[in-house]
């Protein structure tokens, strides 16, 4: 088998007309034998992705409580000011 690359999700970026995150898996994406990973990318604009992270498949539940560990940490200080809550419309932003 040969690097296969499936979509899985694609995410709009707050505060951002172009910008997404990318989650695909990748099969051998060392080469042979290689596990699984799912990639995770963002672009900030329309095109290839600014930055990406391999996470091994193995990784993706341990993962999830790491993110949803610092979810909580930020909402337990979160201060409730967000001054830029209208440029995560689903419009690109800002408006009226």
């Amino acid at each position: 088998m040969s690097k296969t690359t499936t979509p899985i999700k694609t995410i709009k970026l707050p505060q951002s007309n172009e910008g997404r995150i990318t989650v695909v898996n990748i099969t051998e994406p060392y080469g042979e034998f290689s596990t699984t990973v799912t990639s995770i990318g963002v672009s900030l604009e329309d095109k290839d992705p600014d930055w990406t992270v391999h996470i091994p498949v193995s990784k993706i539940d341990e993962l999830i409580a790491a993110l949803q560990e610092a979810k909580k940490v930020h909402q337990e200080s979160d201060t409730g000011y967000h001054p830029h809550d209208e440029l995560a419309a689903d419009t690109g932003g800002g408006g009226a």
